[in-house]
């Protein structure tokens, strides 16, 4: 009678265990093909973030700053005096 406890107790804890395992085996048609891969068919990437960048200028003798959204072609903030 022991030995049959044991058997089924090791089958409750055998299959709670393959409930709880994530399945590993993903079919062809359900996988996701990497966007680097996807792209290289003649198509362009283009950035998500924005390109900003410090853009500087002397006027009279002093040296000035302004920020640049080179990805809308927008202006940020005021000059700022550089010391």
């Amino acid at each position: 009678m022991e030995k049959k406890n044991l058997i089924k107790i090791f089958c409750m804890i055998f299959s709670f265990i393959i409930l709880l395992s994530p399945i590993s085996a993903i079919p062809s048609q359900a996988a996701v093909i990497p966007a680097q891969a996807a792209a290289s068919g003649g198509e362009t990437i283009e950035p998500r973030a924005p390109v900003i960048e410090w853009v500087y200028k002397v006027e009279n003798g002093v040296v000035y700053r302004r920020m640049y959204n080179h990805s809308t072609g927008e202006w940020i903030g005021d000059w700022i005096r550089c010391d």
